[in-house]
C-alpha cells in the first residue's frame, strides 16, 4: 500500500518535492494545503493537473480536523518559524513528518520536538539535501573509518545574490524566517557539517551585517566542535552568482565537497588526490528516503538529532552576534 501524503505549504520548495515524487512510486499525494488559495490552486494545477482525488485545504488545522482517508504523513514546506507548531500538531495527530530545513528556529523548540517524537513514537526527518546524497554518505564513512585521521579543521563558505533574489518575500521577514541568510542557505552549510562530523559545537564567535535590512545578509564566524576541531564559515548574501564549498581536513587526509553534495575531492595521507573515489553508497531525495523509511526499506538519513545539533549552533551564533563576543555552548540533549 502506498504512503498517503499531505503537502503543507505550496511554494517553491514544495514544487521541488512534487517533482521528486514522480520517482517515488510508493507515495501518493492525497492532500494539499496552503493559506493562500491562489497558491494552492496554482500548485494543484501545475503539479497534479488539478486531480480531483487530491483534497485542498486552507490551513493545517482544517486538514487535521477533516483529513483524507488513510492519510499517513505530512510534508511541511512552510516558512521557518511555523515548522515547530506545524510539526507538533502533525505528530500529536499521529502523522509522520518530513519537515523542510531548518527543522526549527530555536533550541528550546528542538528539545520540545524531540520529546514529542519520543512520546508519540512517530517518525520525523529534516529535508536537508546534502545528507541524502551519495557523496555525503561516502564522506561520513571515510571519517567514521578513521581514513582522515584525527579531524583538524573545517572551512566552509556560501556566496550568492540572496539579498536581491528574495527581497520582499517572507524569507526577509524575521517573524516568519527566524533570521536571514544564515538561516536560509547557511542552514544547508551548517547542517552539512553537523551531519558529516556528527558532534556538537562547543564555542562560537560570529559577526554579521544586515546591510540595512531586518535580517542578516553577510556573516563570518569561527567555530569549535567537540574533540577540538576548529572551523571557519563565511556566508555572503549580496554577491552575484553562486559558489559554495566545504573542506574537512584531518591529520591523515582531507576531503572537499559542496554544501549539497554533488562533487567530491579526496586527498590521501600522502596528499595525493584519489582521482576516482569509489562511491558505492546509495543516494536519495529527501522525500524518497522518507517514504522508504516508512515502508521499512531504508534507514533515516536526517533524523531529529541533526535538527537539534543545528539549532544549538544557530542559537549560539546569533547570541554571539548580538553580544559581540565569543559564546561557549552547553551540550545539546542528543
Amino acid at each position: 500500500m502506498p504512503v498517503n501524503l499531505a503537502i503543507v505549504g505550496c511554494g517553491g520548495m514544495a514544487g521541488s518535492h512534487a517533482r521528486n515524487l514522480k520517482d517515488v512510486p510508493d507515495a501518493c499525494v492525497v492532500a494539499l494545503c496552503d493559506i493562500k488559495r491562489e497558491n494552492l490552486e496554482k500548485f494543484h494545477r501545475e503539479h497534479f493537473k488539478s486531480d480531483p482525488a487530491i483534497r485542498l485545504y486552507n490551513s493545517i488545522e482544517e486538514l487535521v480536523a477533516d483529513p483524507p482517508k488513510e492519510l499517513r504523513a505530512m510534508l511541511l514546506a512552510t516558512p521557518h518559524t511555523v515548522h515547530f507548531p506545524h510539526a507538533m500538531l502533525a505528530l500529536d495527530k499521529g502523522y509522520d513528518v518530513l519537515v523542510e530545513k531548518p527543522m526549527v528556529t530555536s533550541s528550546d523548540h528542538a528539545r520540545q520536538l524531540d520529546l514529542k517524537i519520543k512520546q508519540t513514537g512517530r517518525h520525523l526527518q529534516v529535508a536537508f539535501n546534502s545528507t541524502f546524497s551519495p557523496e555525503f554518505a561516502y564522506i561520513r564513512d571515510v571519517i567514521s573509518r578513521g581514513d582522515l585521521g584525527e579531524l583538524q579543521t573545517i572551512n566552509a563558505y556560501s556566496c550568492q545574490g540572496w539579498k536581491n533574489a528574495v527581497a520582499g518575500t517572507w524569507r526577509q521577514d524575521p517573524a516568519l524566517s527566524g533570521g536571514g541568510q544564515m538561516y536560509d542557505t547557511g542552514a544547508h552549510l551548517f547542517n552539512s557539517i553537523a551531519w558529516l562530523i556528527d558532534r556538537p559545537v562547543t564555542d562560537v564567535y560570529c559577526v554579521l551585517d544586515n546591510k540595512g535590512l531586518k535580517v542578516d545578509i553577510n556573516a563570518v564566524m569561527t567555530i569549535k566542535w567537540e574533540g577540538g576541531v576548529l572551523g571557519t564559515a563565511t556566508i555572503s548574501g549580496n554577491t552575484p552568482g553562486w559558489q559554495e564549498g566545504i573542506w574537512i581536513s584531518g591529520d591523515k587526509g582531507r576531503i572537499s565537497t559542496g554544501i549539497h553534495g554533488g562533487r567530491l575531492e579526496h586527498f590521501d595521507a600522502k596528499g595525493q588526490l584519489i582521482k576516482y573515489p569509489l562511491v558505492t553508497q546509495p543516494g536519495y531525495t529527501p522525500i524518497g528516503n522518507f517514504v522508504a523509511c516508512l515502508l521499512g526499506k531504508a534507514e533515516p538519513r536526517c533524523p531529529v538529532r541533526y535538527g537539534i545539533l543545528h539549532s544549538w549552533l544557530m542559537d549560539g551564533l546569533y547570541q554571539s552576534a548580538r553580544e559581540g563576543k565569543p559564546v561557549k555552548l552547553t551540550r545539546p540533549p542528543i
